[in-house]
């Protein structure tokens, strides 16, 4: 009866592996740094890794850590894509990077912390109007309506209107049958969209510039 034996050695006199104990993928974690992002901005492309990877057959894997699992978004070379960016959208998120190395499988995983901004301050603007009427329904109605045209108007200027208060009194003309609607608006020039007339390559502050100057 013929006996098979199996001997492992190795020539540096140490135990050789035996050949089901391979070796971990090796991988390597980094600091990607803090992006800040404007609040509202229409699209915000974050690549996965702040430095070009020259690298066969990648595969990306986004993370939003201390959150509720989501699917995001992410182009085929490994951006993350944000659509009009919120708050809640603020937090630590990572990206793995998969690919193989010389036969091996290697990743590497870089790390962002991620954080919405905006532009403190606006134009404060006072509407004046005439009616005959100063009644209570009359005036809500009158602003209900008022609105409407704002929000049609935040739609096609990118801009962000918030009603701050309202007036009505009797004009100095004719006290008795004329009265002043007065209504007061806070505007921000960084609404939905604030950024569609911006190109990719503009700096921050040129698409800032371009906004500012559209809207005005």
């Amino acid at each position: 009866m013929g006996i098979l034996t199996l001997v492992l050695c190795s020539c540096s006199g140490q135990p050789a592996s035996l050949p089901w104990d391979l070796p971990a993928m090796p991988s390597w974690e980094h600091q990607g740094g803090l992006v800040f992002i404007h609040m509202e901005s229409s699209l915000y492309s974050l690549p996965c890794s702040p430095i070009g990877m020259e690298v066969a057959d990648p595969t990306y894997r986004w993370v939003q850590h201390g959150a509720a699992p989501v699917l995001f978004s992410v182009t085929k070379e490994g951006h993350l894509l944000f659509q009009h960016f919120q708050a809640g959208d603020s937090g630590k998120y990572s990206c793995t990077i998969f690919y193989t190395k010389h036969g091996i499988p290697v990743s590497q995983t870089f790390y962002y912390n991620i954080f919405g901004y905006h532009v403190p301050g606006g134009l404060d603007i006072v509407l004046l109007f005439h009616s005959k009427l100063c009644e209570d329904e009359w005036t809500k109605r009158f602003l209900w309506g008022l609105q409407d045209k704002l929000r049609q108007l935040e739609i096609k200027q990118h801009c962000k209107f918030q009603l701050t208060a309202t007036f009505c009194f009797p004009s100095l003309n004719s006290p008795s049958d004329e009265f002043i609607i007065q209504v007061q608006l806070e505007v921000s020039l960084f609404g939905p969209n604030w950024d569609e007339h911006c190109k990719s390559q503009d700096m921050v502050t040129d698409c800032y510039r371009k906004t500012v100057r559209h809207n005005l």
